[in-house]
């Protein structure tokens, strides 16, 4: 399996003060990597860092065997897509508008939307499940529907790898887990490699195949939610928020 993404001796921080010690991990064709930690872990620090949103603080971040550094943005562009908590304020963007931004990196120099554009983009907002909110003005979404149209707009990007940092952030359980099969529809079916983030430390146990756990000061660990369980990692890392009898199943089953 093909490696895609590959951190060495990564720091990531603001100016000069690393928050973790340094990442070593990797990425490979078609994995789905779930990442968990506390609020102020480093989890959309990594992301931006990963994305060359922000510079590391020391270390390199390689896509496809290249450094990061040397990509120019449209070459990026092409090679990952990010979701973040931030959302579009403009008042008269329609959901449409904002999911069609997603093509431009595939767009000629006149940035026009041909048919088959247009195609991926209504089957992106049916894949998330908001087919029928193609002409809302974006601001009078839910959060919720928000949240699925910034998910839908990374599809239609159509790069190998996809970070999203808290995509099911105000989503009702049973979408969160539409949202994970989602995900492993695009693995399995297109080879896309994801990296996704969340608060929720029982959807990530409970339907996660990898975890990468961060705290604050901590080493990022990797491995299966049985293995972060078993080793006590997760009980060290969530200590203040989580109680041991909340994910003693998984140490029980298998």
């Amino acid at each position: 399996m093909q490696e895609v993404l590959q951190t060495y001796h990564l720091l990531i921080g603001y100016k000069g003060q690393p928050l973790i010690p340094e990442v070593n991990v990797s990425l490979n064709e078609g994995d789905i990597v779930a990442l968990a930690g506390p609020n102020g872990s480093g989890k959309t620090t990594l992301f931006k860092t990963l994305s060359a949103s922000i510079k590391p603080i020391g270390g390199e971040v390689k896509l496809f065997g290249k450094d990061l550094r040397d990509y120019s943005p449209t070459e990026r562009s092409s090679l990952f897509s990010l979701v973040l908590t931030e959302k579009p304020d403009d008042l008269f963007l329609k959901v449409f508008d904002i999911v069609a931004a997603g093509r431009y990196p595939h767009l000629g120099l006149l940035a026009r939307l041909k048919a088959e554009d247009e195609q991926i983009i209504y089957d992106s907002l049916q894949t998330v499940g908001i087919g029928h909110l193609t002409n809302r003005n974006f601001v009078s979404l839910s959060d919720g529907e928000k949240q699925k149209v910034m998910i839908a707009k990374a599809l239609v990007q159509d790069t190998p790898i996809i970070f999203m940092d808290e995509p099911a952030a105000f989503l009702d359980y049973p979408s969160k887990i539409e949202l994970v099969n989602i995900m492993h529809k695009l693995s399995r079916e297109q080879h896309k490699t994801i990296l996704f983030s969340s608060h929720d430390l029982d959807l990530l146990l409970r339907h996660s195949d990898r975890l990468w756990v961060m705290a604050p000061h901590q080493p990022l660990r990797q491995g299966t939610p049985k293995e972060l369980v078993e080793q006590g990692i997760i009980d060290d890392y969530f200590r203040p928020i989580v109680a041991k009898e909340e994910f003693y199943w998984i140490t029980t089953s298998k």
